[in-house]
Formats: structure tokens, C-alpha cells, sequence
């Protein structure tokens, strides 16, 4: 009798272990899938054409099939809702690169920056959509500039894993700079800018998606060069803080660990002035006024704008409004509401497409 059931045995056993190989041969995993772990698929094997390769055989055949057997994703999905209950912690939305600096993983972030993700026909649609926005604005006189923040996975590339680094390829930031200033649009490319200002000091948090206080105000600089206001730029001997202690960051939140995490950083001595809120959400649309003469700038950005540009606008303009882009989506009357004299577009890197057929709400460029 009990050798009957070792036979039975005998056989699950031999048909859980065949089974990720059969459905790896069949319906193998994406090899997009492995980018999430931090580092390249193991390669097939090489036909061995000397004895060294014969003794590397079996290892490499091992790290290949390490790699692709099936159901690989879904036993490691598995293994990591076990754990983590008993962890505490864990997001593979969050990369932890070299020397615990912390990149998101989600929307494809890092693999836009690596150059592994090219949406040509959105980054044409969304690059005609600018376009002819740029030509409406011409018509009302108001001038029109585009500056997309780059991410974190683009200015610290050296701190990401092989598999994540861009080796040269071209990026959807290239596609997007190129179209427009093919059609005549003014854009800055802050990629130099921001690559310049970390070898000046901590350009992005360590522990966060987001630019540092130095890093925005390295744009911010760039920005105001290339708009023609040169005597608009701010020092930062000036305008930033001594170094101090900064704790958690949106990334070590998603970890889990953002009261164990901490970073030195300059902040912006600059403050608002009081704000003029657009929508119930504090962190939306927003006007701020400096109180005295002087132009009106609006900004259609997210978070790497709404924090820092309107305080340092403000110390040489009328009035900033800030808006957020909505991926191409904000309502177009605002610009007859508010007759800005400037327009900046600075959705950041990961937001610049606009969502597929959407436009301004009542743009009828």
C-alpha cells in the first residue's frame, strides 16, 4: 500500500516540476517582465567551441533556464505576498539602485528613460497638439516655452543597474524635443542642465521622485535664460538654505521605510506669498501675486513645478498661476480668464505625452 502512494506521490511531484517548464516552452514570460528584478535575462547558451566553453555549459544553461522557465513572475508575485506580511515591507513599483538611491518603476518610468520604450504615433500626436497650442498662443501675443523636468532614472543613470541604463539609445525626451522644435516651438532640454547641477549638490532626493530645491532652481535658471530674462535668474548662495535633515520621500513610503530613511539637503529660502486656491485641493490650480507691477507667467506642470517655480517667479513678476497640465486635458479658457503674458509647458518626463485623442477642453486650434 505505501508504495502505491510514493508512486502517487512520485507522479505529483514530477508534475509540479515539469509543469513551469512546460508552460515556460509554451507561454513563456515577457522578458520586459525580468526589468523589475534589476538587471538583464541571462542569454541562450552559445554552441561551445572549446573546452572552457564545455565547462561553462551547465552553469550557463542553468542561469538561462533560471530565467525562463514558466510561471516565473507569478511564483515570484506569490513569494513576495508570503513574505510580506512577515516583513512589513516591500513595492515593486520602487527600484533601490546603487548606494540606496530609490527610482519608481511604475508607468514604465525607468524604461523610458533606458530608451526600452518608444510610443512614436502618441509622442507625434501629442508633439501636433503643442504645436498648435503654440500657434494659438502666437495669435493672442502671450509667448510660449516648453521645459520638460527630466526624471531621476535620466540624470543618475550611473546609480541604476546595467539592464536600466540607456547605452545610447534614443529616448521618447529626444522625440519629443526634436518635434518640437522642428515645428518652431522654443524648448529647453533640462537633461545637461540637471546632469550639470548634481556635480554641484544633491540635484534629486535620494528617497523621492521629485528634483531637490538646488535642482529646481538649476532649471529654473535655464528656463529664464532661454526665455530672454537672464536678470530673472537667482543665486544659489543666496536663495538656498545651510544643509539639513530631510526624512522619508514618497519612494520610501511606497517601502515602506520612510521613517528610517533620511538625506542632507539644501531647501529654498523663498516663501510663498499667500495663495489664491483654484479647486478644493491645496496641492492644485492655484495664483499667487508678488503685490507689485510686472508680467503674469502661467505654469501647466505637476509636482516638480508646484512646489518651488512660483516663490522664485515672484521675485521679479506681477502674478504666477499654476496649473496642472491634466495630461493634455486642462481647460483652454484659462488663458482668456487670466491673459497670462508667458506660457510654460513643464509637465515632467514621465507625463509629457498626452493621453491618447485627449485635448484642451474648448481648444479649437
Amino acid at each position: 500500500m505505501l508504495a502505491s502512494w510514493r508512486r502517487y506521490f512520485a507522479l505529483a511531484a514530477l508534475f509540479l516540476l515539469a509543469t513551469p517548464l512546460v508552460v515556460g516552452l509554451v507561454h513563456p514570460d515577457s522578458p520586459a517582465a525580468v526589468l523589475k528584478e534589476g538587471r538583464r535575462l541571462a542569454p541562450a547558451p552559445a554552441l561551445p567551441r572549446s573546452v572552457d566553453g564545455f565547462s561553462n555549459l551547465p552553469a550557463e544553461l542553468d542561469a538561462y533556464l533560471q530565467d525562463h522557465f514558466g510561471l516565473r513572475q507569478a511564483l515570484i508575485r506569490v513569494q513576495k505576498d508570503l513574505t510580506k506580511p512577515m516583513l512589513g515591507v516591500g513595492d515593486d513599483r520602487v527600484l533601490v539602485g546603487r548606494d540606496g538611491r530609490m527610482f519608481y518603476l511604475g508607468e514604465e518610468a525607468v524604461q523610458q528613460s533606458a530608451g526600452l520604450l518608444l510610443r512614436d504615433q502618441r509622442i507625434a500626436d501629442s508633439v501636433d497638439l503643442i504645436g498648435a497650442m503654440n500657434a494659438a498662443l502666437e495669435k493672442r501675443g502671450v509667448r510660449f516655452l516648453v521645459a520638460p523636468p527630466p526624471k531621476s532614472s535620466t540624470v543618475y543613470q550611473d546609480d541604476l543597474p546595467d539592464w536600466a541604463q540607456n547605452h545610447g539609445r534614443r529616448t521618447e525626451y529626444d522625440l519629443f524635443i526634436e518635434g518640437l522644435a522642428a515645428k518652431g516651438v522654443r524648448t529647453v532640454d533640462l537633461r545637461p542642465v540637471m546632469a550639470k547641477a548634481r556635480t554641484e549638490g544633491p540635484a534629486y532626493y535620494r528617497h523621492d521622485t521629485h528634483w531637490t530645491a538646488r535642482g529646481a532652481l538649476a532649471a529654473f535658471n535655464a528656463v529664464v535664460e532661454a526665455d530672454g530674462h537672464p536678470n530673472w535668474r537667482l543665486d544659489p548662495a543666496t536663495v538656498l538654505a545651510p544643509p539639513s535633515i530631510r526624512n522619508g520621500g514618497d519612494l520610501a513610503r511606497l517601502l515602506g521605510v520612510q521613517d528610517t530613511m533620511a538625506e542632507t539637503v539644501e531647501e529654498l529660502k523663498l516663501t510663498d506669498s499667500a495663495k489664491e486656491l483654484l479647486t478644493p485641493d491645496w496641492w492644485e490650480d492655484f495664483v499667487e501675486s508678488s503685490g507689485r507691477p510686472g508680467p503674469t507667467v502661467m505654469i501647466l506642470g505637476d509636482s516638480f513645478t508646484g512646489a518651488h517655480f512660483a516663490p522664485m517667479l515672484l521675485q521679479h513678476v506681477g502674478r504666477v498661476i499654476w496649473l496642472e497640465h491634466h495630461h493634455c486635458e486642462f481647460d483652454w479658457g484659462v488663458i482668456d480668464r487670466f491673459r497670462p503674458d508667458e506660457v510654460w509647458w513643464m509637465p515632467n518626463e514621465r507625463f509629457f505625452i498626452c493621453d491618447p485623442g485627449v485635448r484642451p477642453v474648448d481648444f479649437a486650434g
